[in-house]
């Protein structure tokens, strides 16, 4: 047999295990004279997935893999490709345990990046490789164009009452208070039109028994099919003719999606500004609704982040789907159920009491739905999931809305009548606070019913249950306690604080942010003894001090089996719309009688996955513990002393080597040390300095003068000059006198952009005061003052004391950490009373000379002649060994973080 005809047989024996596994595949014949198409062609929906296979897995043949994976692209023959390479040895026996290479290709891809694993896997990356396909962002902003233009078709009064059909308050401080609210009411009616079109294809087999309008539900005697969406778009009333389809519908059920829709129809007189508005939003859910891409999972999440501008105030993150994938698969685990058992399967309670638009929740129904024989939703599946597996709590009715949306495209067919998605009532109700979800803690939290277009139903008269759940998975809100409940009166506002602070008096919970309070939640609603925990949540909340009790609680009942981070500078975000860096955690109930907890697996990942199936391809590596070998980042095994310590700083650096490193400042091993808080005053801090001082370029008589910037292009030296006198604000001069008396030569950044940051310690020539800098003075006699402060600044410009500042540095963005003074207290510095001899004056005499000597940038302080003579004094001062210093130097330079660029020692 000739090579190719083996490729072909095995080709052959490859789509039908595809088929064998739920996949619509088939492998194309080799007609002599002509030439070969694609090897294994799969179809998901309307896209055609090209499968291009080499018996070989030498680069040679990786290579001849993409060319034959990209040609059929070009050749416009499939939506994307997938280029496959069988191992050396395959046969058509072997080839269902095989262990295959792979690499997704959709045409934009100029390098590959191969992943390897069994059929299983393949099959899973297959599945989800449509979801590279087209460009959802520029679909959620087409979209949101064209609801702009809707929502400028209408006047005040329209506007006003869209909103208030849904009950959407007005966005206050804004030139035009109902556009916003009006805009997320005219999304709630162009997704209940996408379904609609999904629902056209099934209507003639849809005819409903009973009428599920009724209460209770009565046979059904009306008319049916409903009009297409298409039509009622292109109908001279598009307003009546979609209420009327909408009603139709009703009988069935789907009343999450289409009251909702109907509320919103209903609620303003008709008029040929308001039907045009309709059609017009109609019209581009429906052009939506065709992309191949539009019924993506993640979609209507990104449509609704894209389209509505909610995350300032209620912390709504949308969790992209690369995370919501690998959450999801790392949580949902082989081993968690019998996944030939559908009756199994309904037993499951998977719960998200901040479900947003359902992402994470709809990822796990495909992470289950991949567990399952066959890999396929079948209708019973469908069903199970929606109404006995999936519970969502949200407080927000759009989210809510588009939550049960998503659901539903699981099978357009499924009844929707005992859907578990609820909207929680977050507020003032009566003069009662609610706190959403969060009331599960206090007894439940209060459903508000789906709007309805004729009679109002009371609110709250539905009760949820609080049914334990086998996982919970979330991602919290997080939003600043400055700007949490902004939407409220300040009335409402503190009583729902006031709430919330009863509520979590005795809980080891920080309300300085949500996450925190989500968090304990998800320990209160889970199953007792084998419940889980997954959780997108801000990174701080692994180094924070507020959140160390929550830590220490959670180490306490869980394995913290797992925690992923982006070290990534393009993406250190897990979710949409923030900036802020991001984790995941995976907690896990560990029994006493299993003994002493291992350790938690820290994957800090140089490359966030951009598609689904990269995500599916790294959760796989994470398992198999291969993510080091696999290129994909660096792993730290953390051992359970420290986590259960409260000690989670294995998130603060990429390499292994700092992180362990820094662990032995931290515990003495370099040489005696204290935090710098026990040797020095730090303060005041630059927020009270700016309250009370303004800046001049006038001098004063008190001569008062500051550093009041960071400017990295001017204080490149060690020492430095004020850049700004500083006169007391009106009726401020008793305080500003006071801060005056806390001025000081020595300065410490509360800021650091590390790319370019030169100096992370300065000194003035005179003593002053700061805005991006704190005075540190060092408890000692007038006389030492100089020498100490000295010291101390060569220190913390060495690579040991970088170490010391990065190692304790707030996370919210790893590149640009803000150092506060209780941060800058635990800076760890030589204790130089225990260590004695001459190490003051040494470090003080290298400040000396290196003072004047411009500094490079942190990314190239192993080629800076400062830094390294600074290093040089700290090892012989110190009696630390040059090697190593040197090392902490060179890894600190190649930290993604530092750099602000992806990792650039990987394949070395």
């Amino acid at each position: 047999m000739t090579t190719r005809e083996h490729e072909h047989t095995l080709n052959v024996q490859l789509g039908d295990e595809l088929k064998r596994r739920g996949l619509d595949a088939r492998a194309e014949l080799i007609q002599l004279g002509n030439r070969r198409r694609i090897d294994v062609q799969v179809r998901i929906g309307s896209a055609v997935i090209a499968v291009e296979a080499e018996h070989g897995q030498s680069p040679a043949k990786q290579a001849e893999a993409i060319r034959d994976a990209d040609a059929r692209l070009k050749q416009g023959l499939a939506a994307c490709a997938v280029a496959v390479c069988y191992p050396d040895d395959t046969t058509r026996e072997t080839l269902p345990t095989a262990q295959f290479m792979w690499t997704v290709r959709d045409g934009s891809q100029t390098a590959a990046q191969w992943a390897s694993g069994d059929i299983e896997r393949l099959v899973s990356v297959i599945r989800l490789a449509p979801a590279q396909l087209g460009d959802p962002d520029n679909v959620a902003q087409v979209l949101s164009e064209c609801l702009d233009a809707a929502v400028g078709r209408l006047n005040e009064g329209q506007k006003r009452e869209l909103a208030r059909a849904l009950d959407l308050p007005r966005k206050a401080k804004v030139r035009n208070p109902w556009d916003a609210p009006a805009k997320r009411a005219l999304l709630v009616v162009a997704t209940a039109v996408m379904f609609h079109s999904r629902l056209d294809s099934h209507r003639n087999d849809l005819r409903p028994e009973l009428d599920n309008r009724a209460n209770p539900p009565q046979p059904y005697s009306g008319p049916w099919p409903p009009a297409m969406a298409q039509h009622c778009a292109e109908a001279t009333d598009p307003v009546g003719e979609l209420a009327n389809a909408w009603n139709l519908i009703l009988a069935l059920d789907y009343k999450p999606i289409f009251e909702t829709g109907r509320a919103a129809l209903l609620s303003c007189p008709q008029d040929p500004a308001f039907a045009r508005a309709i059609r017009d939003t109609a019209e581009a859910a429906l052009a939506v609704s065709r992309d191949i891409a539009s019924f993506r999972h993640d979609l209507l999440g990104r449509i609704f982040h894209t389209v509505l501008d909610t995350a300032r105030y209620d912390g709504s993150f949308y969790t992209t789907t690369p995370a919501a994938t690998l959450l999801a698969t790392l949580a949902i685990t082989e081993s968690l159920c019998d996944w030939s058992d559908p009756a199994a399967i309904a037993r499951l309670r998977i719960t998200d009491p901040a479900c947003g638009t359902g992402t994470l929740l709809m990822a796990a129904a495909e992470r289950i739905r991949d567990l399952t024989p066959g890999g396929r939703y079948d209708e019973a599946l469908a069903a199970a999931l929606i109404e006995q597996v999936l519970t969502g709590y949200d407080v927000n009715l759009t989210a809510t809305h588009m939550a049960a949306t998503t659901l539903g495209l699981l099978s357009p067919t499924t009844r929707f009548k005992s859907m578990k998605i609820g909207r929680a009532l977050l507020g003032v109700e009566k003069g009662i606070p609610y706190l959403g979800s969060l009331e599960f803690l206090d007894k439940q939290p209060k459903l508000l019913p789906w709007p309805q277009a004729v009679t109002q139903v009371e609110s709250g008269e539905e009760m949820a249950a609080a049914e334990p759940a086998d996982l919970v998975i979330m991602n919290p809100p997080f939003t600043r306690d400055s700007l949490r409940y902004d939407q409220f009166s300040r009335d409402d506002e503190k009583k729902i604080k006031d709430k919330e602070k009863r509520l979590f008096d005795d809980k080891p919970v920080h309300l300085s942010g949500n996450s925190g309070p989500f968090l304990y939640l998800a320990d209160y609603i889970r199953k007792a003894d084998t419940g889980s925990i997954a959780a997108v949540l801000p990174l701080v909340s692994a180094t924070a001090f507020s959140g160390a009790e929550l830590r220490r609680y959670l180490a306490s009942r869980y394995h913290i089996e797992i925690i992923v981070t982006s070290h990534d500078p393009e993406r250190i975000y897990f979710s949409e719309n923030t900036s802020i860096g991001e984790m995941l955690l995976i907690c896990r109930p560990w029994p006493a009688a299993k003994g002493q907890k291992p350790p938690t697996q820290v994957v800090n990942l140089a490359r966030n996955p951009d598609t689904p199936a990269e995500a599916l391809n790294l959760a796989a590596a994470i398992s198999d513990g291969a993510v080091a070998s696999q290129n994909y980042g660096t792993v730290q095994m953390w051992p359970e002393q420290r986590i259960a310590a409260g000690n989670w700083g294995a998130v603060q650096f990429f390499s292994q080597n700092l992180a362990e490193k820094f662990i032995l400042l931290e515990q003495n091993k370099f040489f005696p040390c204290l935090g710098l808080g026990k040797i020095a005053n730090i303060g005041p801090a630059g927020q009270g300095v700016r309250g009370v001082f303004d800046r001049s370029n006038m001098p004063n008589k008190d001569a008062m003068v500051a550093l009041w910037h960071h400017k990295t292009n001017i204080t490149q030296t060690m020492a430095a000059k004020p850049d700004t006198h500083i006169v007391a604000k009106l009726e401020k001069e008793g305080l500003a006198a006071n801060y005056w008396e806390l001025r000081g030569r020595m300065l410490l950044p509360t800021r650091l952009f590390l790319q370019t940051t030169r100096v992370v310690s300065a000194r003035l020539d005179t003593p002053g005061l700061g805005s991006a800098w704190v005075p540190c003075k060092p408890r000692v006699s007038k006389a030492e003052s100089d020498t100490y402060e000295k010291a101390i600044c060569a220190y913390l410009n060495s690579a040991i004391g970088i170490l010391a500042i990065l190692g304790d540095r707030s996370n919210k963005k790893p590149t640009y950490p803000n150092l506060s003074i209780d941060d800058m207290r635990k800076f760890n510095v030589p204790n130089f009373a225990a260590i004695g001899g001459p190490v003051v004056s040494r470090l003080a005499a290298a400040y000396d000379r290196y003072a004047n000597t411009v500094m490079l940038p942190l990314p190239q302080m192993n080629d800076c002649p400062a830094r390294q003579g600074l290093d040089a004094a700290v090892i012989g001062a110190l009696g630390l060994d040059a090697e190593e210093v040197g090392s902490i130097r060179r890894q600190l330079a190649m930290e993604p973080s530092v750099t602000g660029k992806r990792y650039a020692g990987l394949g070395r």
